[in-house]
């Protein structure tokens, strides 16, 4: 049997002895300083992934922000034609609303003179700020054929109204002489019925 004494001074032993025995403070500190280190790893992982997640996120923003603008630009080109368009429209109504509906008047007069008794002597298209007049001045063999001629072209939806201002029977030929005003609508406005 061997025997070994150990001849160290006893504080030295007992600085020994606290190194490799149970200290409660040393234990903390080790805790401590592994969560320290862990959160410390974690926090750096977390904020790397982050990172990588915000410029994804960039990029598509930058992608998102790229589109809009590219249709933007196409619907403004859309638009600017859509304007040019509807200029060319508005000139195009304007020109007809300004122009004389000398088709409109003629058919609505041939579809509404009857099969025979009226005719015509003058036809006269009188232009004023106002708006456009037809004027009439005709023959008829009745006072009759008159009054519903009128009264067709009233319905005609050519004519805003009918004026029959003035009749005179010539005594020679027995037929009646008649003078009709009608104010004509604007193209836009006329309706024509079948």
């Amino acid at each position: 049997m061997r025997i070994q004494f150990d001849l160290r001074p006893a504080d030295m032993v007992e600085k020994e002895r606290k190194k490799t025995g149970f200290n409660l403070t040393r234990l903390v500190a080790i805790v401590l300083m592994m969560a320290f280190f862990v959160s410390t790893i974690g926090y750096i992982t977390m904020t790397t992934f982050s990172i990588f997640t915000l410029r994804d996120e960039i990029e598509t923003g930058r992608l998102a922000v790229v589109d809009l603008q590219r249709r933007t630009s196409d619907q403004r080109g859309r638009l600017n034609s859509l304007i040019a368009d509807e200029r060319v429209f508005a000139n195009a109504l304007q020109i007809m609303n300004d122009d004389l509906p000398t088709i409109e008047v003629l058919r609505a007069l041939e579809q509404n003179m009857g099969d025979y008794g009226i005719g015509f002597e003058t036809l006269r298209f009188v232009t004023a700020a106002g708006g456009n007049t037809v004027e009439v001045v005709g023959q008829a063999a009745y006072d009759r054929q008159i009054i519903e001629f009128s009264d067709r072209l009233r319905l005609a939806g050519v004519f805003s109204n009918v004026f029959l201002p003035l009749t005179t029977l010539n005594e020679n030929t027995g037929m009646i002489s008649f003078t009709l005003r009608m104010p004509v609508h604007s193209i836009s406005e006329i309706t024509i019925t079948p």
